[in-house]
């Protein structure tokens, strides 16, 4: 039997960049993506269905926005049978204001395509705390100027956005603790694009994200599930020691961007593609991925990575965010899935959150 993983999203908004902004994301500020392998979906259902009969829960599905609030106890039962089962499971959650905040970052203040830092190490190190920074203090307007560039892709909007930033950076309300060194990435990056753009005509696309192309054929410029689905493929491949090819995945069906994730799969084969600071992923994806795309009202294995991605996705709002948690079963909950954790295992959930808000749980949990 070929090894299945499941996968279902939370906080699916699509296209993070949207004239005018909207940095509340239709009240869905967070997307996360799960993906968890089941070695028996006839007995997971059973599961399911003996604990509907215990918690007297109603309904064909299961959804995590049903269960959160109102019945926390099911979400614990029901994360029994991951540890017991000793079952693979990831989850990248996703800030998705931070991940704008990471593209200005990489794409216009310290971009990849010259030299700024005296190693890799500290240039990525400079780029999560300014990412961080900005996630938090970045102006209204830097966004509107970033999405003209991503959109338009013109000399006129790439030039105007790197100028707002550094406006911005000039300004007292720019308190950054390595302020000097944010403002010299950025002119350095503004006499880059100057001195190369007439030899390199692709440059203004270098220097905005890559967009991902909808069934329409219109562009899609950050789409976090695009992300998401790049790190599960890595995890679950380096799981099965670069051996994927017994491995079949079924996704949530999607109606929108199904395309754009079988594209992604794609480029992955036979890609030499490394993170030097993620050991538990492998890009060097060798055999054709297989993807096939369910109703979840018949999959008990997307209805678990359903209440997977949506507690995980909640509870960082509530916890992280609003400081409205007041139940500890939901860090009992999530006290379950860290007891998953092992030296010879990559499973758990990836936090594309800002540094502090990440230390917050790494801390209370001694992660």
């Amino acid at each position: 039997m070929s090894n299945q993983y499941f996968l279902d999203e939370s906080g699916n908004t699509g296209d993070l960049v949207k004239i005018p902004p909207d940095l509340s994301f239709a009240n869905q500020p967070f997307f996360a993506l799960s993906c968890i392998g089941v070695l028996d979906c006839d007995d997971l259902q059973k599961y399911i269905d003996s604990l509907k009969n215990k918690h007297k829960i109603q309904g064909e599905e299961l959804k995590s926005k049903n269960l959160y609030k109102s019945k926390p106890k099911f979400i614990y039962d029901l994360f029994d049978y991951i540890a017991e089962n000793e079952l693979p499971f990831y989850v990248e959650v996703v800030d998705k204001k931070y991940c704008i905040a990471v593209s200005i970052v990489n794409q216009q203040i310290c971009p990849p395509y010259f030299q700024q830092f005296d190693s890799d190490i500290n240039a990525q190190g400079f780029r999560n705390e300014l990412s961080d920074y900005l996630s938090e203090n970045l102006p209204l307007e830097c966004y509107m100027s970033f999405f003209e560039a991503c959109i338009d892709k013109s000399e006129v909007a790439l030039l105007g956005s790197m100028k707002k930033l550094r406006n911005y950076f000039k300004s007292r309300e720019f308190t950054f603790k390595y302020k000097s060194e944010a403002m010299r990435c950025l002119q350095s990056t503004i006499r880059f694009y100057h001195s190369n753009k007439s030899s390199n005509t692709d440059l203004i696309k270098n220097l905005v994200p890559i967009p991902d192309i909808n069934k329409k054929g219109n562009e899609i410029h950050l789409l976090p599930h695009v992300h998401s689905w790049f790190n599960l493929m890595g995890k679950v491949n380096k799981h099965h020691n670069g051996d994927i090819s017994d491995v079949t995945f079924f996704h949530d069906k999607q109606d929108h961007f199904d395309d754009i994730l079988i594209f992604c799969s794609e480029q992955l084969k036979n890609s030499s593609v490394k993170n030097p600071f993620d050991p538990t992923t492998d890009f060097n994806i060798k055999t054709d991925l297989d993807l096939k795309f369910p109703d979840s009202k018949k999959s008990a294995g997307i209805q678990l990575a359903d209440v997977l991605a949506g507690y995980i996705s909640r509870y960082v709002m509530e916890y992280l965010y609003d400081n409205s948690l007041k139940d500890d079963l939901y860090h009992d909950i999530f006290s379950k899935l860290i007891a998953c954790y092992g030296s010879d295992k990559n499973f758990g959930v990836n936090f594309v959150l800002p540094i502090n808000r990440r230390n917050t749980i790494f801390k209370k949990f001694n992660l």
